[in-house]
């Protein structure tokens, strides 16, 4: 399975943070709509509330057990080969931390957990407000959406085994379950 013991913990990271740079708004991540053979293939928007999210996973996919900290939540669905995964992390941070600082920590946690941790692309995206990202743990390829609210943070990710034949087909429907998520979900906001 793609999410383990060890990788449950990559967000809590994120509390050993003691410096700040600001931070951007949760949002929505408004990507183009699905196609309509896509979108057959994705559930319907569904609030998870443990992640504080709009989740669309991908029709038989199956939901791995809850990750809970004091600190973070992770909710991931595994594709039926067992190869890919759509997952949602929410996490607390002790203070206001910008994008590249919650990167350096992700990675950080990565290479602790995975042995390995090699960013391969960043960048920040303007119109969407989040750092987008694509890194290589020693078990993982994770493409990320980080999205940095004050106190509070998610990780939205696309991911596949590094030891295991990428099926394009499950990595597309993963991207774009990834970008039909919408984090920053409150009671307020209900």
């Amino acid at each position: 399975m793609l999410v383990g013991r060890r990788a449950a913990r990559l967000p809590i990271f994120l509390v050993f943070l003691a410096i700040g740079c600001g931070s951007r708004r949760a949002t929505q991540i408004p990507a183009a709509a699905p196609t309509t053979a896509q979108a057959v293939q994705l559930s319907s928007s569904t609030l998870n509330q443990d992640v504080e999210a709009y989740v669309v996973p991908p029709l038989g996919w199956t939901p791995d057990l809850l990750k809970k900290s004091s600190r973070h939540t992770h909710q991931v669905w595994i594709a039926p080969t067992g190869s890919t995964a759509y997952g949602v992390m929410r996490f607390s941070l002790p203070l206001p931390v910008g994008h590249d600082l919650a990167l350096w920590g992700f990675l950080r946690e990565m290479k602790r957990t995975q042995g390995e941790a090699i960013l391969l692309t960043k960048q920040w995206n303007e119109n969407l407000q989040m750092l987008q990202f694509v890194a290589d743990g020693g078990i993982y390829r994770v493409r990320v959406n980080l999205i940095v609210d004050g106190r509070r943070g998610w990780a939205v990710y696309a991911g596949t085994r590094r030891d295991r034949e990428i099926s394009a087909p499950e990595l597309e429907l993963a991207e774009i379950a990834r970008d039909h998520t919408i984090v920053g979900i409150n009671a307020a906001d209900r």
